[in-house]
């Protein structure tokens, strides 16, 4: 497992400041030292207690400094994922829809075998992907019927609105990837995408994987003027948009891996509470298409059949929470 953490992070930083900053203050005193003299070493000895006790100072209050911004982002975080995750149960056709498509995400970003630090940062993007959506009227965003060009353009505007919430984060590296994700992960590989028409590798990786997920879930998810698309319905539209809509390479190992698991649905499937309830209607059906269908191993239903335990990773209405193994 990649252990790769933030340099600025590590108190050990600060003690090389430290250092460095109490040779710095001290050189002076040495430079004109003859190796031969017999002069006392008291003469050094003011100077560089001084220079040490000041390092030592700036030290602490760098890395105080670094750890209480580490928390106040890890809170803002926290407190805009909870957003997030309300937004996920606006309405009974998108419920579980950011779940899903960061589980999608996660899966495949296992297959493509992404550092740690990057399923993190993956993980994030995906629950967060359509945070910009709390911008959007309920009117719109619920809206029975198709939407007309006006509120499609509405619309299209949340993946700006996700950057301007978590816009007071952009001075972190880490969390600038997520906005980038967020942002772009509407886009396009022949750059006929929004925000910004970006195509190509020129679109973040995050974004690139997390559009195929996004559209996968969009396209077997029941909406209230149509019927969500069967697996291999969807399997065949992701096809078709390898490399106009889809990043080729990407696009190929989605598919790989949804035609892998699509031979071996869940063997509890017939007798599970949750896919009874599926069945009536009460949870999406995508969560049949993406767990009960396919990858059942992710499903913490399944997990509790097997284990005899419940799993954490259970909401109350038997929709699944993301299970979080990339913490960095």
């Amino acid at each position: 497992m990649d252990q790769t953490v933030n340099f600025f992070k590590l108190p050990a930083t600060y003690l090389i400041y430290g250092l460095v900053l109490l040779f710095t203050l001290s050189s002076s005193y040495f430079q004109g030292l003859n190796v031969l003299s017999k002069r006392e070493f008291e003469t050094f000895t003011a100077p560089l207690l001084v220079g040490f006790v000041l390092a030592s100072f700036i030290s602490i209050f760098n890395f105080l400094r670094e750890k209480k911004k580490c928390r106040e982002a890890r809170f803002f975080l926290q407190t805009i994922e909870s957003l997030a995750m309300a937004l996920d149960e606006r309405d009974q056709y998108t419920h579980g829809h950011a779940r899903r498509v960061t589980n999608l995400s996660l899966i495949l970003a296992e297959r493509l075998k992404l550092q740690s630090k990057d399923k993190h940062l993956l993980r994030l993007s995906g629950i967060l992907h359509d945070i910009g959506k709390v911008g959007v009227p309920d009117e719109i965003l619920l809206k029975p019927d198709r939407l007309s060009e006006d509120e499609f353009a509405l619309i299209k505007k949340h993946p700006d609105k996700g950057v301007k919430i978590l816009g007071p984060m952009l001075d972190d590296e880490n969390i600038s990837k997520i906005i980038k994700a967020i942002k772009h992960h509407h886009e396009r590989y022949d750059g006929n995408g929004y925000p910004d028409g970006l195509g190509g590798e020129n679109i973040p990786l995050l974004a690139r994987i997390i559009a195929l997920a996004d559209s996968y879930d969009a396209m077997t998810s029941d909406r209230p003027y149509r019927k969500g698309l069967p697996q291999n319905k969807a399997i065949a539209e992701i096809k078709k948009g390898r490399g106009t809509q889809f990043d080729p390479f990407l696009s190929a190992e989605f598919v790989s891996l949804l035609e892998e698991t699509a031979k071996t649905p869940c063997p509890a499937k017939q007798t599970c509470e949750i896919f009874g309830r599926i069945a009536n209607s009460e949870i999406s059906k995508a969560f049949d298409t993406q767990y009960c269908s396919c990858f059942y191993n992710a499903c913490a239903r399944y997990k509790i059949n097997d284990k005899k335990q419940r799993s954490p990773y259970l909401c109350p209405d038997g929709s699944f929470l993301i299970k979080n193994d990339y913490e960095a």
